[in-house]
């Protein structure tokens, strides 16, 4: 699946504003985990916590190599204090990976 996260099926990260909707239609997004308006709110404030931008992923699936937003961004740097934290929130969330990427973005 490639294409932008529609905003009406939930919670749209505020990670994904600062794409192009060019850039996010080239972006396999089949391992996105689209989360409700309320979860997306936890994950954002999370996010604005820790100073990182957070992206829910579906546990076990892989985007098209080359395709994932991973490809096109660098993963942060967390001290263990921000890894517990970003644990807690995981656990609640069933089969979801949460990834925090550097903020402000560093393009590869």
């Amino acid at each position: 699946m490639t294409g932008v996260w529609p905003d009406t099926r939930g919670g749209r990260l505020p990670i994904l504003d600062q794409f192009e909707a060019c850039e996010l239609a080239e972006i396999d997004t089949s391992e996105w985990y689209v989360p409700s308006a309320d979860e997306g709110r936890q994950l954002a404030q999370a996010g604005d916590r820790l100073g990182v931008y957070l992206m829910a992923y579906r546990a076990r699936h892989e985007a098209e190599v080359g395709r994932g937003l991973c490809n096109r961004i660098v993963a942060a740097r967390l001290d263990p204090a921000a890894l517990d934290e970003i644990l807690e929130i995981e656990s609640a969330f069933p089969d979801v990976a949460i990834v925090a990427y550097d903020r402000p973005l560093r393009r590869r």
